[in-house]
């Protein structure tokens, strides 16, 4: 029964398609202007003042980071580290190990489970600031640990 439904529902439809295409077939409008595609000799310079994003290496790591490589056993990747490298290499921001252009690239390529971020996520310069800003907190942790 609702198979037949189906189908007259269906033509129905379909009748009602058809017959608004008709219609609009037969009694066309006039037209007092001729639509004429206007092709431009030469290309547009593009008017938008783009300027890709400044973001601190904070706000990235905030925004992007943080969600997995915070301090405490709530982090996933702290906790990976911790099992692999162990405690004392487990935050990223405490390690004193990590170089720039390591950084940079792990965040470009991703590692394992970590994704990779594409320049349409980290600009090139956000990656230069979040690099920057975890090599100084990493300092900066180092030297209170010294004190």
């Amino acid at each position: 029964m609702s198979k037949y439904f189906l189908i007259i529902t269906s033509l129905l439809f379909l009748t009602a398609c058809d017959q608004q295409t008709t219609d609009s077939a037969t009694n066309p409008e006039p037209s007092t202007q001729k639509e004429t595609a206007v092709i431009p000799e030469t290309v547009a310079e593009p008017t938008s003042n783009y300027e890709p994003s400044n973001r601190s290496g904070k706000v990235i790591f905030d925004l992007h980071c943080a969600g997995c490589h915070d301090s405490g056993n709530a982090y996933a990747a702290t906790k990976q580290l911790a099992l692999v490298r162990g405690k004392d290499l487990a935050v990223i921001r405490e390690r004193t190990d990590l170089v720039p252009d390591y950084i940079k690239y792990i965040v470009r390529d991703g590692l394992l489970e970590m994704p990779p971020f594409r320049p349409t996520d980290i600009n090139d310069k956000e990656l230069d600031n979040l690099a920057a800003y975890i090599v100084d907190s990493a300092k900066a942790h180092a030297n209170k640990e010294s004190k």
